[in-house]
């Protein structure tokens, strides 16, 4: 296997990379919103539209402590999605497909690949990574996962 970029390997278990600036700039740049908004038009309005944006940047910061491993001798994918949530085990079994998607206007603005996985009858979605303005990336990170599982492309 060629060396790996969003993936750090102890042994046979792999533990995905946090994009831990993108997740703090992103909540830096809706702090700053929230300044913005508040300092320039303290009405109730502004107030309360600068407390959801708020909690959406306390919700982007906790994204930033997500944890993906894969471990490939017991065929298992742990996936904690908070610091404080309960790791959920996955057998390789359950995966189905990646899930690119995309939000395009004129430019492609967000882009998100996910996992699909069936457990117990029930499809459940896990976030690998996102980006902003490119979709390669997504095309790499779900490569070095199909190689990591034993998947063909």
């Amino acid at each position: 296997m060629q060396s790996l970029r969003y993936f750090t390997r102890e042994g046979n278990v792999y533990t995905k990379k946090n994009q831990t600036a993108f997740f703090c700039l992103l909540a830096l740049l809706l702090a700053g919103l929230v300044v913005f908004m508040l300092y320039n038009n303290p009405a109730r309005g502004a107030k309360v539209g600068s407390l959801f944006i708020g909690v959406l940047g306390i919700v982007i910061l906790l994204r930033a402590t997500a944890r993906l491993r894969i471990d490939a001798d017991a065929r298992t994918i742990s996936v904690q999605p908070a610091f404080f949530m309960p790791v959920t085990v996955f057998r390789f079994e359950d995966f189905q497909h990646f899930l690119v998607s995309k939000q395009t206007f004129i430019i492609t603005v967000n882009a998100t690949v996910a996992m699909i996985i069936l457990k117990n009858g029930r499809e459940r979605s896990v976030m690998l990574h996102q980006t902003l303005f490119l979709t390669k990336p997504l095309q790499k990170i779900t490569a070095e996962m199909a190689a990591i599982m034993e998947i063909e492309d």
